[in-house]
């Protein structure tokens, strides 16, 4: 996965978007200088949707993420039937 491709959600409140999407924001070091980073920018890429925290001061871009896939494109690993399948039995 590549940062460049996510699309960052400006004006999104951070809190609300984990609630959303059930994502655990996190504070993880830097990878550079082992600072703490806090996951607090809302993000999707695909059909993932995400926080990410924002560039150390160090000025290290690759800092620590977390992400979940949307509940409507389904479970990652039995894809989008499984929540069609119990849409059905209903």
């Amino acid at each position: 996965m590549n940062r460049e491709s996510f699309l960052v959600v400006h004006g999104q409140n951070p809190k609300r978007w984990a609630s959303r999407f059930g994502i655990e924001p996190f504070t993880g070091p830097c990878s550079r200088c082992g600072a703490e980073c806090t996951t607090s920018i809302p993000f999707a890429c695909e059909q993932l949707r995400g926080l990410m925290s924002p560039p150390c001061a160090c000025g290290n871009a690759n800092t620590p993420y977390c992400l979940v896939r949307d509940a409507r494109f389904g479970d990652l690993l039995d894809g989008p039937l499984v929540g069609a399948k119990m849409r059905a039995r209903r």
